[in-house]
């Protein structure tokens, strides 16, 4: 009798399992789940002070960053890149500490949006190694010109009376500038990556 129920028990088990954490994506052979998706929701909303989006569009979205995290993650595994260890994020992490008024502020702050230290630093460490690696990968392809930096100055600089010098400012607009085209690199690899692997994606269920 109980060889027979244990089939019938097993498949219980895993149709409550599937209930409560749910595959929204493939990429390759790695999975993203729904759990995932809600946790790496929760953490952005701590380190931004904001109140947890859980609305479908925010779910879908942070699946979405999520197979990019996973397409950049698998490029550096293979290039053998190395994530940061967590005493390397220690700095930020200690920042993110004192901003929330110190340990016994921060352990509530965890408490509130159900999440652990542990589980914080893992995502500065990754945060720390996908900032790293898109500089490594595609800085040394950016080139600014005078002609770049001049039309940001005369077009696009905030409104301010008087503006100040363009040399006073150039470096900060040459950094701008860096950024974005670092950033229209990155999207256009992701873009080429996404084409090459197979991607599955599925609906985020709601909490």
């Amino acid at each position: 009798m109980t060889k027979r129920l244990l089939p019938l028990f097993l498949l219980a088990l895993s149709a409550q399992a599937e209930l409560v954490d749910r595959i929204v994506a493939t990429v390759g052979r790695k999975v993203i789940t729904a759990s995932t998706v809600r946790q790496q929701l929760r953490i952005a909303a701590l380190l931004e002070g904001k109140p947890v989006d859980a609305s479908p569009a925010s779910l879908e979205a942070m699946r979405n960053r999520l197979i990019d995290r996973t397409l950049i993650l698998e490029e550096m595994r293979v290039s053998r890149y190395a994530i940061p260890e967590a005493a390397e994020v220690k700095a930020a992490f200690d920042a993110e500490v004192a901003e929330a008024g110190g340990p016994l502020a921060w352990e509530a702050l965890l408490t509130r949006y159900r999440l652990n230290a542990a589980q914080v630093s893992l995502s500065l460490r990754y945060q720390a190694a996908i900032i790293r690696f898109t500089v490594y990968r595609f800085r040394p392809a950016v080139q600014i010109s005078s002609a770049q930096v001049q039309a940001y100055y005369n077009n696009r600089l905030p409104a301010a009376a008087p503006k100040p010098p363009l040399e006073e400012i150039r470096d900060q607009i040459e950094q701008v500038l860096r950024l974005e085209q670092t950033n229209t690199l990155l999207n256009s690899w992701l873009s080429e990556i996404r084409q090459q692997t197979h991607i599955e994606t599925y609906e985020v269920p709601t909490p």
